[in-house]
């Protein structure tokens, strides 16, 4: 089944949320803290306690960035794909009312449960 993406992502490793806070600063609103923080090279993902951030570092210089927010209201499903004995990463997918597709590609080694359990008391206290 071919899945239209709206955006997708890859992330290697966990930050530590105070070293890669200083990149969405200035974009967060009152009240809203950082949850969890993932890297890949350039580009991260945060969730915070209101939605989750993606930052897509664009050209050479990396100084020309877009950031996506998707609030968890806006989450209608998500599904979680462990990696396998020969997969290299697990795919997270979200599906979001009115816009489309988010899929997040974690590394063998992230504990993709732990978002997942994450994102669920976020979309299921609502």
């Amino acid at each position: 089944m071919k899945i239209d993406l709206l955006v997708e992502f890859s992330v290697m490793k966990e930050d530590n949320i105070n070293d890669s806070l200083s990149a969405i600063q200035d974009i967060l609103v009152e009240g809203e803290e950082v949850n969890l923080a993932y890297s890949h090279i350039k580009d991260r993902v945060w969730f915070t306690n209101k939605r989750i951030i993606a930052m897509d570092v664009q050209g050479i210089t990396g100084t020309k960035k877009e950031y996506r927010t998707f609030p968890y209201s806006k989450i209608s499903s998500f599904s979680i794909e462990t990696a396998g004995i020969f997969d290299g990463d697990s795919d997270f997918r979200i599906w979001l009312s009115g816009v489309g597709i988010f899929e997040i590609k974690f590394r063998k080694e992230l504990d993709i449960k732990k978002v997942g359990q994450f994102l669920s008391e976020k979309i299921l206290s609502n």
